[in-house]
């Protein structure tokens, strides 16, 4: 009773009373699902969609029962960015919460190819994309991707959205102990057999390295040049694990950073302090968020991989003016 009443007066403090309540009430609601009617899985409206989550998962599932809506800041990118269309490449898809809003955004013309290493994710994955309309026509591949194609071990977690290849920093409090083989595939492999990507979203816990890293030779030799959006994990940037040659590499061959949005209120203040002031703020998980634009190559390597401040980032490659 006291952990419950702690999480009330937490979400009260954070979110406000009436989301407080609400998420109780949803609370209630799964906990009657799940012992006194046996069920694993419960269906939910999110956004425009229907979702069924998984009662056991203490990550995205479990947010998204309680609250509805996640990383709505994430949302708002991808509006400005996302064209009917496009081809995407989804990459760490989970459960299906971004790949659904991605398929609202393209609309029937565009083309969606989710990319998820859970066997368990991949199963709900399958299952949402089929109760919202979408069968055989949307590609999933079971792996993941890297820099090189290869098995790699991969840290599964009972937060179904931080499972990783990278157990070090955030997420030493956050894995289960378990491993599992998982394939890895790069993008111009996956390319081969569905085609280059228009835009890659990716929140892979640390593993963009490696997902940009088997991108560059690509980009180097004008195959493709896809716009980028991803989540930034400061405590997986080692010497060892380098972020900053990485996004060097890409900046040298012509990327900016149009867009991007801070973690949170500390956040905004370390990218203010960097000159950046006056976007969009945006009430997200218990925190505020601020979308910022045009940042500069040398105020990105600084927020991304060494004070920290933004979570999530738009890469794309600049409009040549020759004629």
């Amino acid at each position: 009773m006291n952990r419950f009443l702690l999480s009330f007066f937490t979400t009260w403090r954070d979110r406000g009373f009436s989301i407080a309540v609400g998420a109780t009430l949803h609370h209630m609601r799964a906990m009657i699902s799940k012992y006194i009617f046996k069920r694993r899985y419960i269906e939910k409206k999110v956004h425009s969609y229907k979702m069924l989550l998984d009662l056991e998962d203490l990550g995205l599932s479990r947010s998204l029962l309680l609250f509805g809506k996640r990383e709505i800041d994430h949302q708002i990118l991808l509006a400005k960015i996302v064209e009917p269309c496009m081809t995407i490449y989804d990459i760490g898809s989970n459960i299906g919460y971004y790949p659904l809003m991605e398929l609202e955004l393209l609309g029937p013309k565009g083309r969606l190819i989710a990319i998820e290493p859970s066997p368990k994710n991949v199963e709900l994955l399958r299952r949402n994309l089929s109760l919202n309309g979408y069968g055989e026509e949307i590609p999933i591949i079971s792996g993941a991707v890297s820099d090189t194609p290869a098995s790699r071990a991969f840290h599964l977690s009972p937060h179904s959205n931080l499972g990783t290849f990278h157990p070090e920093g955030s997420a030493q409090g956050v894995i289960s102990g378990h491993t599992i083989e998982v394939r890895t595939y790069t993008v111009p492999q996956l390319a081969a057999l569905h085609g280059s990507p228009d835009l890659i979203r990716m929140d892979v816990e640390g593993h963009e390295v490696e997902v940009l890293n088997g991108l560059l030779e690509a980009v180097e030799d004008d195959l493709m040049r896809p716009q980028i959006i991803f989540e930034t994990h400061l405590t997986r940037y080692t010497p060892e694990h380098d972020m900053e040659k990485t996004l060097n590499a890409l900046f040298d061959l012509g990327y900016e950073v149009p867009f991007a949005a801070t973690s949170w209120q500390g956040g905004t203040k370390i990218v203010k302090n960097a000159g950046y002031d006056g976007g969009q703020i945006v009430k997200t998980d218990g925190v505020e968020r601020m979308i910022v634009s045009n940042i500069e190559r040398h105020d990105a390597i600084d927020l991304i991989c060494r004070k920290g401040g933004l979570r999530t980032v738009v890469l794309r490659p600049q409009i040549s003016t020759d004629k």
